[in-house]
């Protein structure tokens, strides 16, 4: 065979194995892209459920943190509704109180008042104070009374920053001291008060 023959097929033989190692190459890369493309789905997938289950998951929390905030300002709404009755009711006391000294029996409330105070109090000499407006019933005859009825020395003086209605008594060294005033005694109630209405108006 001729040099420039064997030349020739040897050409061919290295062009054919060249096109068979480059279509197993493209078979390789085909393969690799198809397994590719099938993993990129899969991870897609996955993403995609693990995106759906966060969205999921933030919703049910903003729907949680949304139903406790209503919660939250239901049990405000409810509370301020409520105090704002109590002092509203504690409000018409305090008027119907302040109206109960232009009745007769109030002079007498004020005389049996100080002498329960005083029967409850140890020691001699006391001081009565009452805001200015008490003058009216307050009087030195009546103060004169209790000390007799009393067995105890009392001074009465009248005290512009106390609220109209009742007194206050204390004793001389000013270490005791009982709040009889119209205000003082429903402080005291407040809270049995505020039970009452929740009783009565929300049962409980």
């Amino acid at each position: 065979m001729a040099l420039y023959d064997q030349v020739e097929l040897l050409c061919q033989a290295i062009l054919d194995r060249g096109e068979k190692e480059a279509a197993r190459i493209v078979a390789q890369a085909r393969d690799q892209a198809a397994r590719m493309a099938a993993d990129e789905e899969v991870r897609g997938r996955e993403v995609l459920e693990h995106t759906r289950r966060e969205v999921q998951a933030q919703a049910h929390l903003a729907a949680r943190s949304s139903l406790d905030r209503a919660e939250l300002d239901s049990k405000r709404l409810v509370a301020q509704a409520k105090e704002a009755r109590l002092n509203e009711a504690l409000e018409q006391g305090r008027e119907r109180l302040l109206a109960f000294r232009e009745s007769a029996e109030y002079p007498e409330w004020l005389k049996k008042s100080l002498l329960r105070i005083l029967g409850q109090l140890e020691g001699e000499s006391f001081r009565v104070a009452a805001h200015p407006e008490e003058n009216r019933w307050l009087t030195p005859e009546l103060m004169e009374a209790v000390s007799r009825e009393s067995g105890r020395k009392l001074e009465f003086s009248v005290d512009a920053e106390l609220p109209p209605g009742g007194f206050t008594v204390t004793r001389a060294d000013g270490r005791v001291r009982y709040d009889q005033t119209f205000q003082g005694l429903m402080e005291r109630q407040r809270e049995s008060l505020r039970a009452e209405l929740a009783r009565r108006l929300w049962g409980g």
